[in-house]
């Protein structure tokens, strides 16, 4: 980015509310212990989820307020999976999907981000509609592959950061959108450290 966004970033940071603020630290709490596969790293998803829920909502990013709401419950989900999700009621081992298997999962994504980018577009007020509602189409897919220790969940949330710090930045959230960016970094570091562990 360049030196213009940072400088905005940092006068903004100055007016940034509360909400935001609580959301940066439980959300990259959330990444840290992800990319490291601690469990703790649900409970601070969830309480990130539940501070976007009303930021969201306020900045008229209904998609992205609703997707906060699934964040919630696949937190809940995505902790009782990683402790005892395995065929053996104990810890989720990692595992990586085939090509043709992330190929359907792509599908998919499509199949809901078509419908809900129409649906935004025409019946709301929903800011920049078919962007969000990819975020939100294919970060319901790739949460439920981070739930699952799916490794190439990373490669899904590289996209989606990148494109959210479009999203979150164009609505004013520069705090937010500074966050994106370092969840773009953490989610390369997050592949290369999963990667390496099932290879192991």
């Amino acid at each position: 980015m360049t030196k213009d966004f940072f400088d905005t970033v940092v006068g903004a940071a100055k007016e940034t509310s509360i909400t935001e603020w609580l959301i940066f630290v439980t959300a990259l709490l959330y990444v840290l212990l992800a990319a490291i596969e601690n469990v703790w790293c649900w409970l601070f998803g969830i309480l990130s989820s539940l501070f976007s829920i009303y930021l969201c909502y306020s900045g008229r990013l209904f998609l992205e307020s609703g997707l906060n709401v699934f964040y919630v419950v696949i937190g809940i989900y995505g902790w009782y999976q990683w402790l005892y999700g395995s065929d053996k009621k104990t810890e989720l081992p990692l595992i990586s999907y085939s090509f043709k298997k992330n190929l359907l999962l792509v599908l998919i994504g499509a199949i809901i981000w078509i419908p809900f980018g129409f649906a935004a577009h025409k019946f709301s007020t929903q800011a920049m509609p078919y962007l969000d509602a990819f975020i939100t189409a294919f970060s319901i897919v790739a949460t439920w592959m981070t739930a699952k220790k799916i490794i190439e969940n990373w490669l899904y949330w590289i996209v989606i950061d990148a494109l959210a710090i479009l999203l979150y930045t164009y609505r004013g959230f520069y705090l937010i959108g500074l966050l994106y960016i370092i969840y773009t970094l953490l989610a390369v570091a997050g592949y290369i450290s999963w990667r390496k562990k099932l290879i192991r």
